[in-house]
This record gives C-alpha cells, structure tokens and sequence, in this order.
C-alpha cells in the first residue's frame, strides 16, 4: 500500500538514489583498474621487432660478418665485430690484401700496455686509410668464453672500427709461435708491404725499443712505396 506520507516517499526516493549511485562509482572504479589488451594490430610489430634483434645478433643481416664470427656489439650507429680464427686464417686474410698495406696490432686483455697504446692503432688506421692502409687488431687471449666477452667489451668501449681478430688456438704458445711474436711479449706490432711480404715487425726485443713516432714513420715509407 503506498505511504501517503509526503516526507516518507521523498526519503525512500532519496535512499535509493544514494544506493544506484554507490553501484555505479563501484563498477566504474573496478573497469579502470584493469589493464586494457593490447590491440591486436599491435601485437605482429613488437614479435617482428624482437625476430629483428635477434637476426641482428646472429649476424644474419646483409653486410654483417657469417655465423663463424663472434656476434657484434652495437657501439652507437656502428657495430664492432671480431672474428676468431687460426694462423693459417689470419696469414690468409694478409695474402688477400695485396696491394694495400697491412698494419696489424697484436694485443691482449690481460696487458695493460695493449690497451693504454689501442686508440693510437685506431688513430693511425683513421689517418692513414684514404693512402691504402688496411689496420688489424689480434687478440692473443685464450679462446675461453670469459675472455672473449672480455675482448668484445673493450673493443666497444673502444668502438674498434677496423677489422678485428681473436686467437682460436687453445695452446697460446702455439700461437705466439705461428704468428712469430718475438719472445712472446704484447704489444706486438707487424707492417706488411703491399706485396703482401712482412715489411717491418715492433715488440719483443729489449735492445732495440721503439715508440709511436718509429711505427707511424715505418708505415709512411710502406705506404710510400708502390
């Protein structure tokens, strides 16, 4: 039976006003606390951006060294790579540059003198390009994984933009010995003429030192000649 009472109607009114509107905030509020999904026309992008990175890394891009090279290291615009190989790999990799002259740095993580004289090779290799000069970089540290992640950090740090090696030989004395690094002693350094022959060698002999100024003027005369 209705309530005739005026003042009773408007309170009931009143009372399930508040109530619907106690609802309403409820639903909202628990709608804005979920997370939207992703459209779904976003979702293709980001799987093709991470299949990108990772083709990337395995060197699969045009233009990046084959899967034999240890993966690159993005250095800003550029990528520093470095590939390990044997003696007879890397005096193949000379015999293929005749015609340019060949300075090659040979160094390792574990010598401080490599890395405190590095930036003068990448300095020379820089300067000297533009007349036929072609600069190396040969790890001679232990093939080891620990060391290898070693030689990429610093040759980023470095952004080595010039071809860069690593020793694969297990038996490092073997391979000082292959590559005749005099008395074993880093840093090494090897200018080869354009003939592709071994013009002039740095390192390993106490009586007979040399500095940066006796490197630079050996590969000017290289370079000089035709």
């Amino acid at each position: 039976m209705p309530d005739g009472n005026p003042q009773h109607a408007a309170a009931k009114r009143a009372i399930v006003l508040a109530t619907l509107a106690s609802l309403a905030a409820s639903w909202i509020s628990g709608c804005a606390g979920q997370e939207s999904p992703a459209p779904p026309s976003a979702l293709p992008a980001a799987t093709s951006a991470r299949t990108t990175d990772a083709s990337t890394a395995r060197g699969e891009s045009s233009g990046l060294p084959s899967a034999a090279t240890t993966p690159a290291i993005a250095s800003g615009q550029s990528t520093v790579t470095v590939e390990s190989v044997s003696p007879e790999e890397f005096q193949k990799f000379i015999a293929n540059q005749k015609g340019k002259v060949v300075f090659v740095d040979f160094w390792a993580t574990y010598c401080l003198p490599c890395r405190e004289k590095f930036p003068r090779t990448l300095a020379l290799a820089k300067k000297y390009s533009d007349q036929g000069l072609i600069a190396a970089s040969m790890s001679m540290d232990s093939p080891e994984p620990s060391y290898q992640k070693k030689i990429l950090e610093f040759l980023r740090q470095q952004n080595s933009q010039i071809k860069n090696f690593a020793n694969r030989l297990e038996d490092t004395d073997a391979a000082f010995a292959a590559l005749d690094i005099a008395g074993g002693a880093l840093p090494h350094y090897k200018i080869y003429g354009r003939n592709g022959k071994l013009r002039k060698q740095f390192g390993g002999d106490p009586d007979h030192p040399f500095d940066d100024a006796d490197i630079e003027r050996a590969l000017v005369d290289a370079l000089k000649e035709p």
